[in-house]
């Protein structure tokens, strides 16, 4: 299928390939915008396009207007949509491009954030109505791109929206299915249930502690994930620096009396770490973080069952872990193999029975759909060995190509499920998690997910993970320490005061410590002094 769009005024050109990619799974899409070349048709680029769309954009009183025509043959539809914008943003445009059609360089010049949100809005929900027009088929999240939709309904209803005006605004604006509505809906339910004080959590924070090391790099995965080699090198300078970062933190906690909601040790693979490494990483925690007796919850990402032994279960209980994942991803041998997980389905059985027989009630188990070369039946496998378990959480993850993974940068190599068969995966996964007495608390999206899904996270009552509420719906700053770690800052009412990301690289990490600790501790400071003023300027 061969897809020539052409554009006059929407320089949108990735997320147009984006979205119009969503309904042509095997499509060739080309897209070329008249601005930049007037003489210019994206249907040149084919000889006989199969299909030839055109949107047009333009800056009107008070709003943004798209139109759009698609011709498919005998087949043609159009579409049209308006979106409001501040009257003195679209004088400051007309005035600078002379003409009251949209110029691409003034949209692309940064100067109103809200009329470049707004122009995209309307260009992709008009393309959005014609391929489904001629499609038949709706996509779920509709033209909603962004990985945290839940953020649009906490702020409705922080605006007072009732239900009713949130589910037809997330229909009429962004398209969005009436299943995905009510999943956001039912969700935001259930986390201001768990974190009654979600909107006002912004006075507090969370630490997430990243170890990057793996005993293997499984095919899907990009974060820090460092080789059991790079570990023995480093381990012992990995720790100080760690020790140093934790000091600091704890010493700007008890200067300005600021609360900790969650500690959160992932990576990589945290159980990486030999039992007495990770004793010492625990005694630096308890040491440094003020009052763990308050903390709402301390997780440990065990992930990797294969690292998982009696000695290190041992060292977590006994420094009050409440809550470990231990994740299969999947059942099927063959796919542990061809992704590089490095463990048995077995061993998972073994390793998880070593945490629940130590006394852990809060048990998480990832799995992901749409892995490579796996079939509904073989999520249905998975389902079922994950079922005998009784784990406390699951979380469902959909496939996603992340841009230096493995599955990315290879892709030849892999056989991935159809767009039906992972909405299959994600149905099924779903209703069972439901028929089990789990309910959904937590969801995200990610860029090239497959079939423009989602990952959702299901627990028990009382099980819900508070650090990814929080995380998710970027409602407090989390404090990122160790090699990869990322410190968001989020100031009073949930705005983005700036990101500090520290070095991936271990041995990056230990020398430049001192550097890392300098700059968040001028983010870290400017946060916390932000909850005695009304306005902070976003640190860059």
């Amino acid at each position: 299928m061969n897809v020539a769009i052409t554009t006059h005024g929407c320089p949108y050109v990735a997320e147009i390939e984006r979205l119009t990619g969503l309904f042509f799974d095997e499509g060739h899409i080309e897209v070329v915008t008249e601005d930049q070349s007037p003489d210019a048709s994206a249907a040149g680029k084919f000889a006989h396009p199969d299909v030839e769309i055109a949107l047009v954009l333009t800056a009107q009183p008070g709003s943004v207007a798209v139109s759009g025509t698609l011709r498919a043959g005998t087949f043609s539809t159009s579409a049209n949509h308006t979106d409001a914008v501040n009257t003195d943003v679209i004088q400051r445009k007309t005035r600078s491009t002379g003409t009251e059609a949209a110029n691409s360089s003034a949209l692309e010049s940064g100067e109103d954030a809200s009329w470049r949100k707004r122009a995209k809005h309307a260009t992709l929900h008009v393309l959005h109505q014609l391929l489904e027009a001629f499609t038949g088929e709706h996509q779920p999240w509709g033209v909603l791109m962004g990985v945290r939709p839940l953020k649009l309904v906490h702020k409705m209803f922080e605006r007072g929206l009732p239900a009713s005006s949130v589910r037809a605004q997330l229909a009429e604006d962004y398209l969005i299915s009436p299943e995905r509505s009510d999943l956001l809906l039912e969700i935001a339910d259930v986390q201001t249930q768990v974190v009654p004080d979600l909107y006002e959590l912004d006075r507090e924070l969370s630490v997430y502690i990243g170890i990057p090391f793996c005993p293997t790099h499984c095919a899907y995965c990009t974060f820090p994930a460092y080789s059991m080699t790079e570990k023995a090198t480093y381990v012992v300078d990995f720790l100080r620096a760690m020790d140093l970062e934790l000091k600091h933190l704890g010493g700007l906690l008890r200067e300005y009396q600021i609360p900790v909601t969650s500690v959160y040790i992932g990576g990589g693979t945290p159980t990486s770490l030999r039992a007495h490494e990770l004793q010492q990483l625990m005694e630096s925690i308890y040491r440094e973080i003020p009052a763990p007796h308050s903390w709402r919850e301390f997780t440990v990402e065990a992930g990797r069952p294969d690292t998982i032994t009696p000695d290190r279960v041992k060292v977590m209980k006994e420094y009050g872990v409440g809550r470990i994942s231990v994740n299969p991803q999947t059942f099927k041998a063959q796919t542990l193999k061809d992704i590089g997980r490095g463990h048995t389905p077995d061993t998972v059985d073994h390793r998880f029975h070593y945490v629940r027989d130590a006394g852990f009630d809060n048990i998480n188990m990832d799995m992901i759909l749409g892995l490579p070369g796996e079939t509904v039946d073989d999520v249905r496998y998975t389902m079922e060995r994950i079922e005998r378990l009784h784990p406390d959480s699951v979380t469902l993850h959909t496939m996603s190509f992340k841009r230096s993974a493995v599955v990315k940068t290879q892709r030849d190599r892999f056989f991935i499920p159809s767009v039906a068969s992972v909405r299959q995966m994600m149905s099924e996964s779903s209703a069972w998690a439901r028929s089990l007495g789990f309910h959904p608390y937590y969801v995200y999206r990610q860029k090239d997910i497959l079939g423009n899904l989602e990952n959702v996270g299901f627990a028990m009552t009382g099980k819900e993970s508070i650090y990814n509420i929080a995380i998710m719906e970027e409602r407090q700053t989390i404090v990122g320490i160790g090699g990869g770690s990322v410190t968001k800052a989020i100031g009073k009412g949930g705005q983005h005061l700036g990101r500090l990301a520290n070095p991936r690289e271990p041995k990056a990490f230990v020398e430049t410590v001192d550097q890392v600790v300098a700059k968040k501790d001028a983010l870290l400071r400017r946060v916390f002094e932000s909850y005695t003023r009304v306005g902070t300027t976003p640190v860059t």
